[in-house]
């Protein structure tokens, strides 16, 4: 499709969903907008990777032959481009039958050191799919997770107890959609008894339900 045609097409806030399944259909489009994110300057392009998330979470497999450009939005100096592409990835991961996820484990999981805690906070909600699809990583992943009390990420430029108790919330509902085939439960239930005492209520209130469903289950 001509680029510029959908970038007015775009620029007149058509209904997603409405234009994913159209994608969907006629997979030149999904060409465009890769293109246009790479060349275009205004915010339209945020739409496209936008659009590009929600295709990947139908049809993975038209985004997959795209795995190394998205790769490259790891390290995008554009924090909303950094965060779709975290999340791509993490779809992408189920049909990535060539392993080239292998290739970007080291970065996309570093990201999880990340000071901006949106962008740890994505990697970390999305890492049960990596798990899933790669039960082989499954104790690596759970170790990086684990170590996330010890990471300052910042607010505002100043270290924030408060970004650190939220991450380790996202931790907590991560570890949820992969404990039962975990080799790390226990390391799981130590950590969730740990976030009791979080200063941030909601926090605690995810521990206790998770220790509800799985304290029994220490190993």
């Amino acid at each position: 499709m001509d680029k510029e045609i959908l970038i007015n097409r775009l620029k007149a806030k058509p209904d997603l969903n409405l234009f994913v399944v159209e994608t969907i259909e006629n997979t030149t489009i999904l060409n465009t907008l890769f293109e246009i994110v790479s060349t275009e300057t205004s915010t339209i392009k945020y739409v496209c990777t936008k659009i590009i998330r929600m295709v990947s979470e139908q049809k993975p497999e038209l985004v997959y032959p795209y795995f190394e450009e998205i790769s490259e939005w790891l390290q995008h100096k554009n924090s909303f481009i950094k965060w779709d592409g975290i999340l791509i990835l993490s779809n992408l991961s189920a049909i990535d039958v060539e392993d080239k996820f292998g290739a970007i484990y080291q970065d996309y999981f570093a990201l999880i050191q990340d000071p901006q805690m949106i962008t740890a906070a994505n990697v970390i909600g999305n890492a049960w799919k990596i798990v899933l699809a790669k039960p082989e990583l499954e104790s690596d992943i759970t170790r990086r997770l684990l170590e996330v009390p010890k990471i300052i990420y910042l607010s505002k430029g100043k270290p924030s107890s408060e970004c650190n108790s939220i991450v380790c919330g996202q931790v907590l509902e991560c570890f949820e959609h992969y404990f039962d085939v975990s080799e790390n439960q226990s390391a799981m239930i130590d950590f969730a008894e740990r976030q009791l005492g979080s200063r941030r209520k909601a926090v605690a209130k995810i521990a206790e339900k998770f220790l509800r469903h799985h304290s029994d289950k220490r190993i």
